[in-house]
């Protein structure tokens, strides 16, 4: 369906002339008739392919009508995908005020959540959100990459929440990735991840919760990959991370996928650097 943006109506300045929104700063002019009504129909929408014949009943060629569309084109309203279906994983000892928070933001952003769980969901194609207190367990996120399921984690942390990277496994950074570039940087972070897991959850922000939610959405209906952003209680700006495979991760080759426990396995958090960030 092609149509004006409702952010850029049209504004006309004399008989032929007109700019598209508000902060149009290049208006159109010398419109012709037949621009001027093709306009009128974009308001509304016309389908795709009713552009052509509808250009040719008000005088214009096709090469003529593809032109102005062309002109016009910033001003088109973007093709709305429908709302994903997602499956939402959470933490146990998730408090239920965050839970409704988090999930009610992410319905009315858009998403359509199927199933909520505090336990591994069965294997089924919707992508699935992993929520989680500070840090991702590997093995979840290791059960999902070896399943193939397309996984977003969500970290909270009181008044700090980081969000991603999507990952979509043999495409894109695993989470092993994420957690082995640190391990590079950092030799002792795998012992530090390994404190983080076994503390405890903690309430977090109802306002990181609802920006997390509307930052997850945007990320599951873009299908955008290898980014995170963390978001924090001090401010209102996200810090932006990019995040690329890792030489030594092996999970875009699925003889490189290792085991992980049973779905219905509780795991402990790792205690060792060999046990945490390594190669999914």
């Amino acid at each position: 369906m092609l149509r004006l943006a409702p952010s850029h109506p049209p504004l006309w300045r004399t008989p032929t002339s007109v700019q598209l929104g508000m902060d149009d700063e290049r208006p159109l002019t010398g419109l012709t008739p037949w621009q001027e009504r093709l306009l009128d129909a974009l308001v509304s929408g016309i389908p795709d392919a009713r552009l052509a014949p509808l250009a040719r009943e008000l005088g214009a060629t096709d090469d003529e009508a593809d032109a102005f569309l062309r002109r016009i084109e910033k001003a088109l309203a973007p093709e709305v995908a429908p709302a994903p279906a997602v499956r939402v994983e959470l933490p146990a000892d998730l408090r239920h005020e965050d839970e409704t928070t988090l999930v009610g933001g992410m319905q009315a952003a858009g998403l359509d959540v199927v199933d909520t769980a505090r336990w591994p969901l069965p294997t089924a194609p919707e992508p699935i959100v992993v929520v989680a207190s500070r840090l991702v367990d590997p093995h979840r996120a290791a059960r999902l990459t070896a399943k193939d399921i397309p996984h977003l984690p969500i970290e909270l942390s009181g008044d700090r929440v980081v969000v991603g990277p999507f990952v979509v496994p043999g495409e894109s950074a695993c989470i092993a990735c994420v957690h082995a570039y640190r391990r590079d940087r950092d030799p002792d972070w795998p012992l530090v991840a390994a404190q983080l897991l076994a503390r405890p959850s903690v309430p977090t922000d109802p306002l990181l919760l609802v920006e997390a939610a509307t930052l997850a959405a945007r990320m599951l209906r873009s299908g955008a990959v290898g980014r995170s952003v963390v978001l924090s209680a001090a401010d209102g700006v996200g810090e932006s991370r990019e995040h690329r495979p890792h030489a030594g991760c092996l999970c875009r080759s699925p003889e490189g996928i290792w085991s992980a426990d049973a779905p219905g396995s509780p795991t402990a958090a790792p205690t060792t650097a060999t046990a945490f960030a390594r190669p999914a």
